[in-house]
């Protein structure tokens, strides 16, 4: 009888030439029970991964967190408001469209008149007004917002009041005026208040705590004495472009030049939020989790060499052996990640739309790099371990 396989099928010839294999749902079933008896330490391994990347994750948050408080402290009190100032040549369309620039959140032009609202209720003393194009109405209702403006500044550029006056917070305390309110004046007309706005003594440019903004149309031929943009980020060659508002009408030579200032300036004078971001030290939080679980993984695996030797013994192949233990790994380490992601589920719901989808954007790579790193390490204990060291181990254990 010929010692040939018949047909040419490897299972009649000699068992020994035979390759070993491991069907695939013999390989599941056996980390399956590994996850349910224990075996794979599953539950502390879970726990150990989750508090690893809350650890990293909340700490990166809150580096963004401040990060994002300082800047929008510093757009909130006028760091980021620009003011042009060149008396009787500013030209008001001008002004107001430079608010359709990329990062211009609102512009427009301002002049102060010799006339003063004078109320029936407080006859003796009256309200300095300024007349203001109605884009320069959307810079003063955003003055003291920081980049999660609470206000439409899209709203208030394209249909602001034509009507009324706003108020200061100062100007319309005495007479507890509301937006919508209608005020009577001292000459027996009346006046309605379109809106209430903030100016607190924090630096800012000085003039308007106590005073009323009167809408004019910004194609008015009367020209205006500052231009005053609202930009948040940082539009490159800004002073440039502010100087597009001014007109060509003739100047004499004791006309001051024009001059470009920053609203305020007690935040700095600048601020670079994108270099904050990117300097800061949590930024290595992915490569410290990638690093943490590979560790936490490798130790884990190879604590379990013994039982790998074992199985290599008994004719177990190691690349089912590596897939059996990858499933294992997968599992706890995205448990894991499961486990920690209320965290930037909570930044989610606690940031706009916009920021938010940055931020958890940025966080998710402590998630990714954990559940990688797990699997490295564990694949790196597997690879590790010698079917010829299995005395060695055993004594070892």
């Amino acid at each position: 009888m010929s010692g040939k396989p018949r047909d040419g099928n490897p299972r009649d010839g000699n068992p020994r030439d035979r390759k070993p294999y491991m069907r695939l749902a013999g390989m599941l079933g056996e980390a399956g029970r590994n996850l349910v008896t224990g075996t794979t330490h599953a539950c502390a391994l879970v726990i150990s991964l989750a508090c690893m990347i809350a650890l990293l994750t909340g700490a990166d948050w809150m580096t963004i967190a401040g990060i994002q408080r300082q800047t929008n402290e510093y757009v909130a009190s006028g760091g980021s408001t620009w003011v042009l100032e060149y008396n009787d040549h500013i030209d008001g369309a001008a002004c107001d469209r430079l608010a359709s620039l990329d990062g211009v959140q609102a512009s427009g032009a301002v002049r102060q008149t010799d006339e003063r609202l004078v109320l029936a209720t407080l006859p003796s003393t009256g309200v300095p007004i300024y007349e203001t194009t109605p884009g320069a109405l959307a810079v003063f209702a955003l003055g003291t917002t920081g980049t999660q403006s609470e206000y439409g500044v899209g709203e208030l550029s394209s249909d602001p009041p034509t009507q009324g006056v706003m108020l200061s917070t100062d100007a319309a305390a005495p007479f507890h005026a509301q937006a919508g309110q209608r005020l009577a004046l001292k000459d027996g007309r009346h006046v309605d208040v379109s809106g209430i706005f903030d100016w607190p003594e924090d630096g800012r440019k000085a003039g308007f705590s106590y005073a009323a903004l009167a809408p004019v149309p910004a194609g008015s031929e009367e020209a205006f004495s500052q231009c005053w943009v609202r930009a948040w980020p940082q539009t490159k060659d800004i002073e440039a472009l502010l100087r597009l508002a001014t007109d060509n009408r003739a100047t004499d030579s004791t006309q001051a030049p024009p001059t470009v200032s920053r609203l305020n300036i007690s935040k700095g004078a600048t601020l670079d939020s994108a270099a904050l971001f990117s300097s800061r030290l949590t930024a290595v939080a992915p490569w410290v989790a990638l690093v943490m679980s590979a560790s936490l993984g490798f130790v884990a695996t190879r604590m379990r060499r013994l039982e790998m030797a074992s199985a290599l013994h008994c004719g177990v192949p190691k690349t089912a052996l590596l897939a059996q233990l990858m499933v294992e790994t997968l599992v706890w380490s995205l448990s894991g990640a499961l486990l920690a992601s209320p965290l930037p589920a909570w930044i989610w719901l606690d940031n706009s739309v916009a920021e938010a989808t940055v931020v958890i954007g940025v966080l998710l790579r402590v998630f990714v790099a954990a559940v990688i790193g797990a699997l490295s390490g564990a694949a790196a204990a597997v690879l590790l371990t010698r079917e010829s060291r299995l005395l060695r181990y055993f004594k070892s254990r």
